[in-house]
């Protein structure tokens, strides 16, 4: 039964709308002369457009894309709300961001198996096509569209749920309230505080990163996600053009960091479908390490790579440095 609150900003995305298209992150409306306060709700504010309008294109039909942009919403909320916590000291928005980390996670598994397989199998898939076995991936490729068909009703159950309802309400009304969080009334000096802050650990998680294990290369990835966003969020502030060039290293670098967590992606989701299968299981183990080997040949020229970006951006100076 539908939630019989009629105000509630959720109901949007509850209601089942015509085949729409998906909605990608756009830059947030900010200004020098905005109090913290306010720029914290036109970051909430357009963080939960994304999610909202992209739970409403899930709900029309299956859409990996609008799966992939609802998660790319609850992931700039969760680092928007981090900033902030710290920026404000108020650590009770920690409890918001616990319930966007929630959510994301159980929207993961359906977007995992997307990527899967419209990319990572796809992938040898065609490369090993020439010499005519490709159909040695049929076993693992059906078995994973069955895991992702059931992956896929969990989605549906999670974003018409009470849970997530609940949740676009609260961040709703945050972006709406004017409860008074800041304790300094100056945002471009408290923008600079936050993206030293982190670049501080992009830089600290980059060193590490030379060990070129899986793991420091996964923590990299993730803290230049977080600079990126919160580059986005208060690049108004800053000069366009360098802005610009920073966060433009910034993607490239984590283009080349997407492409080995890539190889982590395939080895786990294969790991995990293979042993779910009795049938076929030859067949099916055989084909996942094949995909395994087939990423894994790759690693070292993408680890060069990304050394390499990772170079080209630490000599970039940093915008808000300036």
């Amino acid at each position: 039964m539908d939630d019989p609150r009629p105000a509630s900003i959720h109901s949007l995305s509850r209601r089942v709308f015509p085949p729409a298209q998906p909605v990608k992150a756009r830059g947030v409306r900010i200004h020098p002369k905005m109090s913290p306060d306010d720029a914290f709700r036109a970051i909430l504010s357009d963080c939960l457009a994304q999610m909202t309008a992209n739970a409403g294109v899930i709900r029309a039909g299956r859409s990996t894309e609008g799966l992939h942009q609802l998660r790319v919403g609850l992931r700039r909320l969760e680092v928007a709300l981090q900033c902030f916590a710290q920026a404000f000291k108020q650590s009770w928005l920690e409890e918001l961001r616990g319930r966007a980390k929630v959510l994301s996670a159980r929207l993961g598994p359906a977007r995992d198996l997307d990527v899967f397989l419209e990319e990572l199998l796809a992938a040898p898939a065609k490369a090993i096509s020439s010499d005519g076995n490709a159909e040695m991936f049929a076993p693992l490729r059906d078995h994973a569209q069955t895991a992702r068909d059931a992956a896929w009703k969990n989605v549906q159950a999670c974003i018409t749920s009470q849970d997530f309802a609940v949740f676009l309400d609260d961040v709703a009304g945050l972006a709406q309230s004017r409860l008074p969080l800041a304790h300094d009334s100056r945002l471009k000096s408290m923008a600079r505080r936050i993206l030293e802050r982190h670049g501080r650990r992009a830089k600290k998680r980059g060193r590490a990163a030379r060990s070129h294990e899986e793991g420091d290369l996964h923590r990299l990835r993730i803290s230049l996600k977080k600079l990126r966003y919160t580059a986005e969020f208060f690049a108004p502030l800053f000069k366009e053009k360098k802005v610009k060039r920073y966060i433009a290293r910034i993607k490239r670098l984590q283009e080349a960091l997407g492409r080995l967590n890539d190889i982590a992606h395939a080895r786990s989701v294969v790991a995990e479908l293979a042993p779910l299968s009795q049938k076929n299981s030859a067949a099916l183990r055989f084909a996942a390490g094949t995909v395994q080997g087939w990423y894994g040949a790759r690693r070292p020229r993408l680890v060069k790579k990304m050394m390499k970006r990772w170079g080209r951006l630490k000599s970039v100076k940093p915008f808000w440095a300036s």
